[in-house]
């Protein structure tokens, strides 16, 4: 049981050390790594109104209205915690309302916050695989930052696990293609080599904490 206002000490769980925290009362971040900047192309010219906002799904001209697009990137973030990641990267949906339950001219933004441990069996590797010449695509037809992928792979890193057992793909299937069947996780931040080597670093030391931890617990 936590004691109020006293000193907590560690979090041990002995069946999975990786959740395991320094302080029982609280999770520690080590890292945050800045968010890939959604940016428009440059055949997007005007924000649909905010009595329109519907204009950005039936136009390729019109991007999503201010106020949508502020919330959008205020809602993102990158976490990369003591023995875990922790992100979200919202999404823009129609607004609830009356029409099969949701509204015919509204939208918002939907949370979709994603945590992965770093003894989780689809977590071994960590690659930059954003587009080549992504800068020039970017500005052409818009993108969100560079993007950083975490999966597993076997044979010779030619096949990606699924999600479910017995099933692999090719490593060059990506979890937009095909989510249904990627057991991949894709981040977009702005800068990809130093979310890699912030993550890497993350859980190199989580196992060195852990020990460290555990043998002060049972001295």
């Amino acid at each position: 049981h936590l004691k109020m206002g006293g000193e907590v000490g560690p979090y041990i769980v002995e069946d999975r050390r990786m959740m395991s925290r320094v302080k029982g009362d609280r999770i520690r971040i080590t890292h945050i790594i800045e968010p890939g900047e959604r940016v428009k192309g440059c055949c997007t010219c005007f924000n649909a109104p905010k009595l329109l906002p519907m204009l950005s799904y039936w136009f390729c001209c019109f991007d999503y209205p201010k106020r949508v697009i502020n919330k959008l990137n205020s809602s993102k973030y990158i976490y990369v915690r003591e023995n875990s990641i922790e992100f979200n990267t919202p999404e823009v949906r129609a607004a609830n309302g009356l029409w099969f339950g949701s509204a015919c001219c509204e939208l918002s933004v939907k949370d979709k916050v994603t945590v992965i441990y770093f003894d989780d069996m689809h977590f071994s590797l960590v690659t930059d695989v954003t587009r080549p010449c992504n800068e020039s695509k970017m500005f052409c037809f818009g993108g969100k930052g560079e993007k950083v992928q975490i999966d597993s792979r076997f044979c010779c890193g030619l096949l990606k696990r699924a999600p479910c057992a017995y099933v692999c793909i090719p490593s060059c299937f990506s979890e937009e293609c095909c989510p249904c069947l990627v057991a991949s996780h894709e981040i977009y931040v702005e800068d990809a080599q130093i979310a890699i080597q912030a993550i890497n670093m993350a859980r190199d030391d989580a196992d060195d904490r852990l020990d460290k931890i555990q043998g002060s617990k049972s001295v």
